[in-house]
């Protein structure tokens, strides 16, 4: 959990917000049931703190195949973007060279949250990591995520 990030600029708060607002308008039915109450939903501020609090996020891919993939990452949120760095020789690398939609989930304390988004790989990213546990060096790469909807909701009132 990283405290020492600098806060989110007006902007990305507003186009944080604004994804948050699309998102829950266009929700289907059971998940606007579920966060289109505005008591349980939260702003793009609350977002912020919340994901600020996750230590990890789980990322899903899909292969070729049609099969999923996940697999717990840590992502920084900066406005409606994710940045998170993977191995270079990971499945879910493979997974994006062919299909750039991505899905994320994460939750504590009864808030919860699902983000779905198109991952890139940001050229020329790739650098050393610290050796694998069995000692051979690796590789990692930067993924940026461009979010497309959002569905972020608070804790339930627990009175």
């Amino acid at each position: 959990m990283k405290t020492d990030l600098p806060p989110p600029t007006a902007e990305e708060l507003a186009a944080l917000q604004a994804l948050l607002d699309r998102s829950s308008a266009t929700a289907s039915p059971a998940v606007g049931d579920s966060v289109g109450s505005p008591d349980r939903q939260m702003t793009a501020a609350e977002l912020v703190e919340f994901w600020r609090g996750t230590g990890l996020v789980a990322m899903t891919t899909v292969g070729p195949q049609g099969q999923p993939h996940s697999a717990p990452v840590h992502a920084r949120l900066e406005g409606a973007t994710l940045r998170l760095v993977i191995y270079e020789n990971t499945v879910r690398r493979k997974d994006l060279a062919t299909n750039p939609r991505v899905a994320f989930t994460t939750w504590r304390d009864g808030a919860a949250l699902i983000a779905y988004g198109r991952a890139h790989e940001v050229p020329d990213s790739i650098r050393e990591a610290r050796q694998s546990r069995s000692g051979a060096a690796r590789n990692v790469v930067v993924i940026q995520v461009d979010l497309t909807r959002i569905y972020a909701m608070r804790a339930p009132d627990r009175d």
